[in-house]
């Protein structure tokens, strides 16, 4: 009997086990997932956007007292049709796993994110992208926590380049030469030089995201249908600075190493063999690319000493601070700087252009330039490599002399006393200025503010000026103002612990 019982005893334990066990793995399981593609084909663009409702259109956190508020969002993709209409982007995902839990990830794991690069013509960049699962909360344990887990598993912040040609995700790494640039986005010129196409292949030289092992080098990724393979053009001893895509066939950076730097070269794409240029009769000290509307030019400063005279006071030295624009032509299969110089600019009467790359047929900067008075006079200087001409317009009153505050051609530029705030237009004469107005939530809050600061500056994540006060009782208020769209010039007021900004946030891209 004794024997017996214990058999018994051992039985219901091994049973008890399993019951415990099927009821863990109801719903099946799932150790890993993988986003494929995501559906665009036939989408006219695709937009990150949400309904307005939605607690993601609102900070993204309320902050601790100290921190500044983070208004920078995430959104899912949805796609745009031809009359405007907005889908949903559904993904095809592969999935390590089986049971109920495969199915549900696949009909319903999305990707939200930050930001979409268009990359020449054939990738887009999802940047700071999360899985995000719509409705988990209403999922019941414990497929619930197999689906959180999975999420958790997959980190923050992740990357992904899309083929716009049949929509296949491919994941992008810092150490495959994703730069790194936080959560600062704010328009596709951003990455001009750092992330450039050519033919079907992405080329990448990481200058954004700090001097870790992957500043300044560079990277091409190879699209080999499945896979992109990549390769480090230069090797460890070097750096690059920029990429300049010529489209006569190849690219341009400004090599750097551990005995020296600044010596333009050119990369062919196909090989990824290096090249000098040659300076023919061209003086170059410090030289840097410029590229304008798909060609590279050279740019280059010196100091020009003359002797001048008037025939009475005898002879002086005049020293001129120059600037020269130089084409750059191939001569026996080798690219050599074409002298004379393109255009020469006097920099001591006039402000010069940047190290940048233009995908207009023009380029434009912007400066300040003094009388002999000492007036000052700021200027958008627009310089045309075809016609070899440089013209200059004074910028208005109110307009920033800072290309980097403009936004697709406009600056939003917070008034004095801050009761309104600026738009200004580079397309237009004038600035618009547009009142603020509180909307009424901040009625109640008037007689507990105890402190009260400032609008920030424009942020073009968001479309809007942020600001904030503190209340008597040491709580705090958040200020958004819409620079956009309806809500123009009007203040929502956030109490600390709300969510729900009600802010639209979308950013379109046109994919064809």
């Amino acid at each position: 009997m004794k024997t017996k019982f214990f058999s018994l005893i051992g039985i219901g334990m091994i049973a008890m086990f399993f019951l415990v066990s099927c009821e863990g793995n109801s719903g099946g399981s799932a150790s890993s997932m993988q986003f494929k593609r995501m559906d665009i084909a036939g989408a006219k663009a695709i937009a990150l956007a949400s309904d307005g409702s939605s607690r993601n259109n609102g900070p993204k956190r309320m902050p601790a007292e100290g921190d500044a508020p983070d208004y920078n969002v995430s959104n899912p993709v949805w796609t745009v049709s031809e009359d405007g209409t907005l889908v949903e982007v559904h993904y095809t995902i592969e999935v390590v796993g089986n049971g109920e839990i495969v199915d549900l990830v696949k009909a319903n794991m999305r990707l939200v994110m930050q930001y979409i690069y268009p990359i020449g013509d054939e990738w887009l960049w999802l940047v700071n992208c999360e899985y995000d699962y719509p409705g988990l909360d209403d999922i019941p344990e414990p497929l619930h926590g197999k689906i959180r887990e999975l999420i958790n598993n997959a980190g923050i912040d992740l990357n992904f380049l899309v083929r716009k040609s049949d929509g296949a995700l491919f994941q992008w790494t810092r150490e495959q030469g994703c730069p790194q640039k936080g959560r600062g986005y704010k328009q596709p010129s951003d990455i001009y030089g750092q992330v450039e196409s050519v033919g079907k292949d992405v080329f990448s030289c990481p200058s954004m995201g700090g001097l870790d092992d992957y500043y300044g080098r560079i990277y091409k990724l190879e699209d080999q249908g499945d896979i992109l393979n990549v390769v480090q053009v230069l090797n460890s001893s070097q750096s690059g600075n920029g990429l300049y895509v010529d489209d006569r066939g190849y690219v341009g950076t400004i090599l750097g190493g551990d005995f020296g730097g600044g010596i333009p070269v050119i990369i062919d794409p196909s090989s990824l063999k290096l090249s000098n240029i040659n300076s023919g009769a061209a003086q170059l000290e410090k030289p840097e690319y410029i590229a304008i509307g798909g060609r590279a030019y050279i740019y280059a400063e010196r100091y020009i000493t003359t002797t001048e005279t008037d025939g009475k006071e005898g002879n002086w030295d005049v020293t001129k601070h120059m600037g020269y624009f130089y084409a750059l032509e191939n001569q026996s299969g080798m690219w050599t700087v074409k002298t004379p110089a393109l255009y020469e600019f006097d920099l001591e009467q006039q402000s010069g252009p940047t190290q940048r790359v233009y995908k207009t047929p023009v380029a434009t900067w912007m400066g300040t330039e003094y009388e002999a008075n000492w007036t000052a006079h700021s200027y958008v200087y627009t310089f045309d490599p075809i016609a070899a001409s440089l013209t200059k317009k004074e910028l208005p009153a109110n307009y920033p002399v800072d290309e980097t505050k403009y936004y697709d051609g406009v600056a939003y530029v917070m008034g004095e006393g801050q009761s309104f705030f600026y738009v200004c237009d580079l397309a237009k004469d004038a600035a618009e200025q547009v009142e603020i107005q509180f909307d009424e939530s901040i009625a109640e809050y008037i007689s507990q503010i105890a402190f009260m600061g400032g609008f920030s500056e424009y942020d073009p994540n968001t479309q809007c000026f942020t600001g904030g006060a503190q209340l008597l009782d040491g709580t705090h208020l958040y200020f958004i103002l819409y620079a956009q769209g309806e809500n123009r010039g009007k203040v929502t007021v956030l109490h600390e612990g709300e969510s729900d900004a009600g802010q639209v946030i979308s950013v379109m891209v046109r994919l064809n």
